[in-house]
């Protein structure tokens, strides 16, 4: 696995330097909240946010996550629930606004709560070290939500992922990146990985996904639908750039895992052996790919999608390399920094190989992009277009330098069961 990693990066140098590389198939989802915040601060207080994220169940639901209290400043991290949200310099509506912050942003609590101007306030720093005052907005329509600290784990009922490769399964090993759809049984959907975004079903949702997807026939064991060539047609080789399948189903001893390579059209039935499974296959892979619209608005308990933040975050650090960064890299010297966690970056997670590995909480990534921010350390998203930077929602890639030696790293969130892992 690591060796395919290394040849991976050797020939993609500048996902080494930081840069994005092209475009990859992505969920499309239309984002997007008719709130007026850009108009007057609405005037009641806030008394109740809702969580970030659902609680574990064993069985299937489709209930929205529970209230919770206002946070106090122990709760350390909030996230950005509308669009447009001001960051003013003082607790006041008439104070200077700083700074414009996003929804999906996730803030750091300075202080707080402060009640002024009929508004609940906090004192927040971003990823960019900046920091100033917002209001929490109310409990019927809030502006932030608190962010668990806990990991908000729970049974994984379907992980699907969509690759495309030279070579169709060589890219499916690497380990830092996501699928394109997870679905646990709290009922949460986490979709993408340029922009993870995360979507609760609602019951007739649920129920169309189980009995379209998990129900499936072809899904009920484990199989792999390879392409097969055809005795009397030209030789071709195998089939380059096509798309490539992985549905996994279950945990532990009940895990089901089938892999497809894509139906291929015209080439089916000329080069390759028709195979209704992958067209089957294919069909439903389809459908994952774009499963907001597939499943419509009745679907959801959610109107819109969340930009998801996770409460565990995969930090993979490439083999040190000993010979000068190459020119874009940037790479600054990272010595010195006092990190969360314990030890020199360089000596992060376990050693596997040249390579280590290990996770990262929410606060501790959060803490350790802010750090790479101001230190200078390029990062970008993965198939992103530039320059946009490693936020908490992407999956990214950054560069570093130690006194003698400089390195690249990968920053993943993890879904709600735990993957990537570092065995994976």
């Amino acid at each position: 696995m690591l060796e395919r990693m290394r040849d991976y990066m050797s020939r993609h140098p500048r996902l080494v330097a930081g840069s994005a590389i092209g475009a990859v198939v992505l969920v499309g989802v239309a984002v997007g909240l008719a709130i007026g915040v850009f108009g007057e601060e609405p005037t009641a207080d806030a008394s109740q946010v809702p969580s970030a994220s659902a609680s574990p169940s064993a069985s299937p639901s489709s209930t929205p996550p529970a209230p919770s209290a206002t946070p106090s400043a122990d709760d350390l991290l909030l996230q950005v629930s509308v669009d447009g949200l001001r960051m003013r310099a003082t607790a006041n509506t008439s104070a200077d606004i700083v700074r414009i912050v996003d929804r999906g942003e996730v803030v750091r609590v300075l202080s707080g709560p402060v009640d002024a101007a009929g508004y609940t306030w906090y004192e927040v720093l971003d990823l960019d070290s900046e920091s100033g005052w917002v209001a929490m907005g109310d409990a019927a329509d809030p502006w932030l939500e608190a962010v668990p600290p806990e990991p908000a784990t729970s049974p994984l009922l379907l992980r699907f992922r969509r690759d495309g490769a030279v070579t169709p399964r060589s890219f499916s090993e690497i380990p830092v990146f996501p699928p394109d759809l997870t679905l646990t049984a709290d009922g949460r959907v986490v979709l993408g990985w340029t922009n993870s975004l995360v979507r609760q079903l609602s019951p007739s949702g649920l129920a169309q996904i189980r009995r379209d997807v998990l129900d499936l026939p072809l899904l009920q064991r484990t199989a792999d639908y390879d392409v097969e060539h055809l005795p009397s047609a030209p030789d071709v080789g195998p089939p380059h750039e096509v798309g490539f399948n992985t549905f996994t189903l279950g945990e532990g001893t009940a895990r089901v895992v089938v892999t497809a390579v894509a139906w291929l059209g015209e080439e089916d039935g000329v080069y390759w052996v028709p195979s209704a499974e992958r067209r089957v296959l294919e069909e439903l892979a389809i459908h994952l790919l774009d499963v907001e619209g597939w499943l419509g608005t009745a679907g959801w308990s959610e109107p819109v999608a969340r930009p998801y933040v996770s409460s565990s975050y995969l930090f993979w650090l490439g083999p040190p390399n000993d010979a000068p960064p190459p020119a874009d890299a940037g790479a600054p010297s990272v010595t010195g920094v006092a990190w969360p966690f314990d030890g020199p970056i360089e000596q992060f997670g376990e050693s596997l190989g040249q390579e280590r590995c290990g996770y990262l909480d929410l606060g501790q990534a959060f803490e350790t992009l802010r750090l790479m921010r101001e230190l200078g350390v390029p990062t970008s998203v993965f198939a992103a277009p530039p320059p946009r930077q490693l936020s908490l929602d992407g999956v990214g890639v950054g560069s570093f330098a130690t006194d003698a030696r400089w390195y690249y790293f990968w920053l993943t969130p993890r879904s709600p069961d735990g993957y990537p892992s570092c065995a994976d």
